[in-house]
């Protein structure tokens, strides 16, 4: 392998649009399809110098040392791609991104913010068509005359700080008409609706006022579903492009029941950096408190603290201001409510809509009508019906868009005369507004019209909370109707449900809120809703293995993606499986304890101990109340309750729950997970002082995963030594043993592994050869090891540099170091064991006790106003850490 490029380097990310779709087309011919466009991008790439950094799929990621060079690579790549002659005519088409930085070298690859701005940006491209940074742009010069660069403007990036400068390429020889590239939006990321907004000009000319009044930053949209509120809401701040030009973001919140939430979704939608164990409210406001935006916060009435998230984000981001739509107002000081009525449907003669006096939900009927059924128009034999039919609907637009779906059928008279039957037999439900009430019929009405495959599917899909794929919905909502696309193009036609584009270009389905309650009071009704409830758990329990398995690998941004997109799925999956009335249901008990098993790595790495424990209780109880003996799936309970116990610090059940797991484990002569328990058993031991104990159960559980080659399981246990050797004294040992386990992680690849050991071999060189070698040590692996993501992990190297910092004799970075991990501590509720405080106060009361207590618990405050990057810089670029090190070389 040649050198790899240093200093600015240009970097190409590139895969193939819509793979899944073009795997289903192809089928046996895929494999020669994806040969094809390997080898034809591998030799353009090796013709202009780059050098191949990974392919993963269909994806390739190459380094160039001349942005010249990765331009022409990837023209003539794009070139030859369409030149290629496809099996069965149909082409793939692939997207480029290109960006020019300079990365950071690590082991035989780069790391660092420039390669991730690189693959967003690939991401953001369509099949066909090449996306360059600003910064590529400004190396290219001059053009030749073959090509150009189109100005795309500026680009919001998932997760990347501030917006982003894009171009895309424009020759004779390529396709040069692409849709919006798909990043997070320009100067509003707001929603795009099909028709115009009718009938709103008072208010958007009342709110565009408000709005306007500096004093004015809260303005909140309320009235029952239905009415329009979002619809107007994005009119309004659309108003403001021109205020915000980067700066306004649309929050859609249907999905979420609590403040966490809200805030996650605020989080992703201003594009805030992801910061290793940062809370979502942490992130979000980080991104906003100093600047000037504004905000559309959709359907926020079932969220209960809504309130206080609001007035958090107002007091802490003093430049922001939000416009709010809710079925009620938040009651803040500072709140301007504004009521929105339904749409007008003035009581004149019928004629008189004829000549263009028409009311905002006639307009908005002809326009919907038009769309399903081209050259619709109001007549003299139609106006009467049409009229009728708003009224009945009480102006309601989401109503008025249902029924308007249906003229690709029925003419208005027909409508009309279906509405009065739908109307009659379904708005007696005493619980609800008479708005409501007309809604929901007009929901039914339109279900009810549907073909029995489609009404099925539409039920079914209330099943979903979260936007989800072809390939779920053809699992668990189409399994049996046939194509999934055309059950999905049947309920879109009728404007029941909504396709929205993934990240890669693929179609996302979803149900507004009040449709999809609809659903599922029809699927509670069908009779088949615990083989739906069923098909889906099983759908999320095969998710969240495949992203628990890629876990501990190089894709582990995407497994947490994938989890993170569904989590919302799985715990309504848990809470089906898991309720106490199902332990006499065999399936659904294994399924729930199955999506437990597969979730806890998840909850125990990223900071969800307490939720993790709660659904952990839940599937033990069950598995106990079944009064079953020794089984696989009872251990798991059993070490699920465990290890987040153990997190939490709740030693004595932890305890005795790996005691009774170690004994099945034994009764079942099931050796592999006897290592597991083993091991988390030595660690319990160890929290209660008995080192001795801890060391013989660990070391029967490396034991153990030799004798099933385990090699996994045994680095575990071998890392598990480390503080152990410490506790006594043997700091030598500790260090064989550290790089002992670095060795075994290494040669499995896992990129979890290495960091724990790593951090590890921080504390034991500390101990062992003092500051500066753990000290050169620590600056070289704390990055990687905090980029992961593991709450615990983050926490053991921030407090591995404290003491390195103490150690030095700095006691005020020590201390502020400290106070950042105290605060992550207490916020993800997880206290210090005893034996690492003792390891930790060797070095850190030392210089605590020559600070001065005041001083020190000063410092401390100011670490806890840290976030974890924040914390990390300070602890890499310590003056007494940098200037030893330096003199040791």
């Amino acid at each position: 392998m040649r050198p790899l490029p240093t200093g600015t380097v240009t970097l190409l990310f590139s895969d193939i649009e819509g793979s899944t779709a073009m795997l289903n087309r192809l089928g046996d011919q895929w494999g020669e399809a994806l040969s094809a466009q390997r080898a034809i991008l591998r030799q353009c790439f090796e013709r202009h110098d780059g050098q191949e950094m990974g392919t993963e799929g269909d994806s390739f990621f190459v380094a160039f040392s001349s942005a010249h060079s990765a331009f022409a690579a990837a023209l003539a790549g794009q070139r030859r791609l369409l030149e290629h002659s496809w099996p069965a005519g149909l082409a793939l088409r692939v997207r480029m991104g290109l960006h020019t930085g300079e990365p950071d070298r690590h082991e035989d690859g780069y790391i660092g913010i420039d390669v991730h701005r690189a693959a967003r940006i690939a991401a953001t491209a369509h099949g066909g068509q090449v996306v360059v940074s600003a910064a590529t742009r400004a190396l290219l010069g001059g053009l030749d005359g073959s090509w150009q660069l189109r100005d795309l403007g500026w680009h919001r990036l998932k997760d990347m700080p501030g917006p982003e400068h894009l171009y895309d390429v424009v020759a004779a020889d390529l396709p040069s008409e692409f849709p919006p590239l798909r990043s997070l939006g320009t100067r509003a990321h707001l929603p795009r609706y099909a028709t115009e907004l009718f009938g709103r000009e008072h208010e958007i000319r009342d709110l565009t006022g408000l709005l306007a009044r500096p004093e004015v930053r809260l303005v909140t949209l309320t009235g029952p579903g239905g009415t329009g509120k979002t619809r107007l809401a994005v009119e309004l701040v659309g108003q403001f492009q021109e205020d915000y030009p980067c700066d306004i973001f649309f929050v859609p919140l249907h999905t979420a029941d609590r403040a966490a939430l809200m805030w996650s979704g605020i989080a992703e939608a201003v594009g805030a950096v992801a910061e290793a164990n940062a809370s979502p409210d942490e992130r979000a406001i980080g991104a906003l408190k100093d600047r000037t935006a504004l905000l559309l916060l959709d359907n926020l009435e079932q969220i209960p603290d809504a309130d206080v998230a609001v007035s958090q984000l107002l007091n802490k981001a003093p430049d922001v201001r939000v416009v709010a739509t809710s079925r009620r107002p938040l009651h803040l000081v500072d709140e301007q409510e504004y009521p929105v009525a339904p749409l007008e449907v003035p009581h004149v003669e019928p004629h008189r809509y004829l000549s263009g006096e028409l009311g905002g939900a006639v307009a908005l009927f002809v326009r919907r009508a038009a769309m399903v059924r081209p050259g619709f128009r109001l007549t003299l034999d139609n106006v009467s019906a049409v009229v009728t039919l708003c009224r009945k609907l009480d102006g309601l637009p989401l109503a008025i868009e249902l029924a308007a779906a249906r003229c690709r059928l029925l003419s208005p008279q027909a409508l009309v005369g279906r509405l009065d039957e739908r109307l009659k037999a379904g708005v007696t439900a005493a619980d609800r507004t008479e708005r409501q009430r007309t809604l929901g019929a007009t929901i039914a009405w339109s279900y009810d019209l549907l073909a029995p495959d489609d009404q099925r599917t539409f039920r079914r899909l209330g099943v979903f909370t979260s936007r989800v794929d072809l390939d779920a919905i053809a699992e668990v909502a189409a399994a049996d109707v046939g194509d999934p696309l055309d059950a999905v193009a049947h309920l879109v036609d009728v404007s029941l449900v909504q396709v929205v584009d993934a990240p890669d270009g693929q179609p996302l389905i979803t149900l507004l809120e009040t449709i999809r309650q609809f659903a599922r009071e029809k699927l509670e009704d069908s009779g088949e809703c615990e083989e739906i409830r069923f098909r889906h758990a099983t759908w999320c329990l095969q998710a969240a293995t495949d992203a628990r398995d890629l876990l501990h690998g190089p894709t582990q941004t995407v497994a947490l993606d994938r989890i993170s997109a569904i989590e919302e799925d799985i715990r309504a999956a848990l809470d089906w499986c898991l309720q106490p009335g199902a332990a006499g249901s065999p399936e659904r008990r294994e399924c729930g304890l199955a999506l437990l098993a597969a979730m806890n790595t998840y909850w125990y790495r990223f900071g969800y101990a307490a939720e993790g424990r709660g659904w952990a209780a839940r599937g033990l109880a069950i598995v106990e109340s079944a009064d079953e003996p020794d089984s696989a799936r009872f251990i798991d309970a059993l070490h699920g309750v465990a290890i987040l116990g153990l997190q939490q610090g709740d030693l004595c059940p932890a305890t005795a729950a790996l005691e009774r797991a170690v004994e099945m484990s034994r009764r079942l002569g099931d050796v592999d997970r006897e290592a597991r328990e083993s091991n988390s058993l030595g660690i319990a031991r160890r929290e209660a002082g008995d080192v001795e104990g801890a060391r013989r159960l660990i070391e029967r559980s490396a034991e153990l995963a030799r004798q099933t080659g385990n090699r996994e399981r045994e680095a575990t246990a071998l890392t598990n030594v480390v503080p152990l050797c410490m506790d006594v004294g043997d700091y030598q040992a500790a260090v064989d043993a550290a790089r002992s386990a670095l060795a075994v992680d290494k040669e499995l690849g896992d990129p979890w592994g290495i960091a724990i050991s790593e951090s590890n071999l921080v504390t034991a060189l500390l101990h062992a050869e003092g500051p500066e070698p753990a000290y050169r040590h620590l600056r070289e692996v704390a990055p990687s090891a905090v980029a992961l993501g593991d709450t615990e992990l983050t926490i053991a190297v921030l407090e591995a540099a404290a003491a390195v910092l103490a150690a030095f004799g700095d006691a005020e970075s020590a201390a502020t170091t400290l106070g950042a991990t105290d605060s992550l501590r207490e916020r993800v509720g997880m206290p210090r064991t005893e034996p690492d405080q003792a390891l930790l106060d060797k070095f850190v009361e030392p210089a605590r006790a020559n600070f001065g207590a005041d001083k020190w618990r000063e410092a401390d405050a100011a670490g806890a106003r840290l976030n974890i990057e924040q914390a990390l810089k300070l602890a890499l670029t310590s003056e007494s850490g940098v200037g030893a090190v330096g003199s040791n070389r």
